[in-house]
């Protein structure tokens, strides 16, 4: 029995596939979805209906699978293709573990490779990197004109040089090269308005092979002239300075180093013998207020002294007098302490800071008589010293209060008149002593 669809009237799917496909082209029409794609299309499907043969049945379906079509010639493989510079290829995609499922549509034999930007550097292996960006500008200088290998010791951190402190001692110093007075690329500074108490404010400074070094160093201690002046400093702060005769005061400005005098000043026990300490002293000479430097015995040396207790019986010393006694005593290391008025380095950087003074350069001592008067002038106006283009360490002047600088045309008439009112008593010298119990019979 069969229906006007010309199907079988059992199987009602297979009535309504069949009746789509008995009429032909018409309605393949009206339903585009089911038109033949055109030969070779990737997207080609062929679809056979599924029919269903009763067993003893004399039906034979009317529509008969269509014979297997031809597969589609191979695409040929495009031409290798040279990737733009600093882009890479991915590497090829592993087979996919899913199976592929029955009837889908077939992939495009080829497409386009897609446009890959370049991976970022730190994944790739050594040999794939580029080439890397060309070094930055060498830092420029803090202070213009000064090299830049400087920039890291300048400001106002412990063991750093202040950016005036450096500017004034470089200028001094290049101003002695250009005179031809100094042929030496290493230079001294020393910042007297910085705490001492061991703090590091004495610079020196070879820019040849670029080296800083900074240590402590102690300041002019002055003295309390009674009825006079009282221009005495403590150990941590300077406030008092003073270019005259018998002040015991730093007096800041420009030096050169001249020549060196090594003297003997004691023994002091060290372990279980005794070791004799010799001091080397570099002479100072200035200009201006700094003038009277050989006069008043103004120059640099370790801050180390022997003091005196008692007179040792050494005859074996080279250092001993005629009677085979030589002065013995307790070894004293001031480099956090006050000086007389020179400045002072501890005892390791003798070496290197004679070495340094062997040939001809200079010093330069921070603050000069104009600096500390214009940060007088500008503590009395309750200014900030930078306001008027001065500088003074921050922590000292909040101690001090005011600096003060006496000048020695008015300062040396009263110390004079001082000390012909006050006779010292002089100096002990070696038959002074009182003789030590201990007779030793070698030494140095």
């Amino acid at each position: 029995m069969t229906s006007g669809f010309c199907v079988p009237a059992f199987g009602l799917g297979a009535l309504l596939l069949a009746s789509c496909l008995a009429t032909g082209s018409a309605f393949a029409e009206q339903l585009p979805w089911l038109a033949a794609p055109a030969q070779g299309s990737p997207q080609a499907v062929t679809i056979v209906p599924k029919t269903r043969v009763v067993p003893g049945s004399r039906y034979v379906p009317d529509v008969q699978a269509p014979p297997p079509q031809a597969a589609p010639a191979p695409v040929a493989a495009p031409a290798p293709q040279t990737m733009p510079a600093g882009q890479y290829a991915p590497a090829a995609a592993a087979p996919s573990p899913v199976m592929p499922v029955p009837n889908a549509p077939v992939a495009p034999s080829y497409q386009a490779a897609p446009s890959y930007q370049a991976a970022p550097p730190s994944l790739l292996a050594p040999a794939m990197r580029p080439a890397l960006a060309p070094a930055p500008e060498p830092a420029a200088p803090v202070i213009p004109g000064v090299p830049a290998w400087l920039n890291p010791h300048i400001g106002d951190g412990e063991g750093q040089i202040s950016a005036t402190v450096l500017k004034r001692a470089r200028d001094f110093h290049q101003s002695k090269v250009r005179a031809g007075k100094v042929n030496n690329p290493c230079y001294f500074a020393f910042d007297a308005t910085r705490p001492g108490e061991g703090a590091k404010r004495f610079y020196a400074i070879c820019e040849d092979k670029q080296t800083f070094r900074a240590v402590a160093s102690g300041h002019g201690a002055g003295r309390n002239f009674e009825g006079v002046a009282n221009v005495s400093n403590n150990a941590r702060c300077a406030k008092n300075f003073s270019n005259a005769a018998n002040s015991h005061l730093t007096t800041g400005g420009g030096y050169m180093t001249a020549e060196t005098r090594t003297s003997f000043k004691g023994y002091y026990s060290e372990g279980s013998g005794y070791q004799p300490l010799v001091r080397s002293f570099v002479q100072y000479t200035g200009e201006g207020e700094t003038a009277n430097a050989r006069s008043r015995a103004i120059g640099g040396h370790s801050a180390a002294i022997v003091r005196w207790q008692c007179r040792l019986k050494m005859p074996s010393s080279k250092y001993a007098d005629k009677s085979g006694y030589v002065p013995y005593g307790k070894l004293i290391n001031y480099s956090a302490g006050r000086s007389s008025g020179c400045t002072s380095w501890p005892k390791d950087a003798d070496d290197q800071f004679l070495a340094i003074a062997d040939s001809p350069t200079t010093v330069y001592i921070y603050p000069e008589a104009k600096d500390i008067v214009a940060v007088g002038r500008a503590v009395r106006a309750g200014q900030s010293p930078s306001r008027v283009g001065a500088y003074w360490n921050a922590s000292c002047l909040k101690e001090i209060g005011e600096p003060n600088f006496w000048p020695r045309e008015k300062l040396e008439p009263a110390l004079l008149q001082y000390a012909k009112k006050n006779r010292s008593a002089p100096a002990r010298t070696l038959s002074d002593l009182p003789l030590c119990k201990t007779v030793v019979g070698s030494a140095r």
